[in-house]
């Protein structure tokens, strides 16, 4: 189980990222989306830099990232593939979608006390923020403005209850 501290540190950095997202002209579902990347930035860095916490935080980062991409598979990216200037960038989510679901897969297999398992999840923790950076820098400020913004607002709502099911489902799941 994550430490108290390690999911308010996490929680923290999730609400500063969504702040800056604001500043940066984020709303919505964009900006809650950034803040979520900030709060598993937040926890993948507690295991890079602590790897004895990798058995209490694996379970809520693997969690956190499944939950986050299936339901923006579900809620937002197929309302974006509706806008052909998007179309490139929902392509390329999908394809970092699957690729992060692999990974993930190839973290279960590997006992997660093992320098295997630590290289592999470095490298998972690398394509999540290279991801989340370029939808923070690319994809979000095109499709604020692609969509406007009380659209963006409408799709937090259903980016929210996505998230929700589809966490209370993996939670079950996830030891």
């Amino acid at each position: 189980m994550a430490n108290p501290i390690d999911t308010i540190s996490a929680k923290v950095k999730g609400a500063q990222k969504g702040m800056e997202a604001r500043r940066e002209g984020l709303v919505g579902v964009f900006q809650t989306l950034a803040k979520q990347h900030g709060e598993v930035a937040a926890l993948i860095e507690r295991v890079n830099n602590d790897t004895s916490k990798r058995d209490a935080l694996w379970p809520k980062i693997k969690v956190m990232l499944l939950a986050h991409e299936k339901a923006e598979l579900k809620a937002v990216y197929p309302k974006l593939a509706r806008y052909n200037e998007l179309q490139v960038y929902v392509e390329q989510h999908a394809q970092d979608a699957t690729q992060l679901e692999q990974m993930i897969g190839r973290l279960d297999v590997v006992a997660i006390a093992s320098d295997e398992w630590m290289s592999l999840f470095v490298s998972l923790g690398d394509a999540v923020l290279a991801h989340a950076g370029m939808e923070e820098a690319q994809i979000f400020p095109i499709a604020v403005q692609t969509i406007g913004e009380d659209r963006a607002k409408e799709l937090d709502d259903d980016f929210k209850s996505a998230f929700k099911d589809v966490e209370g489902l993996l939670k079950k799941t996830v030891h």
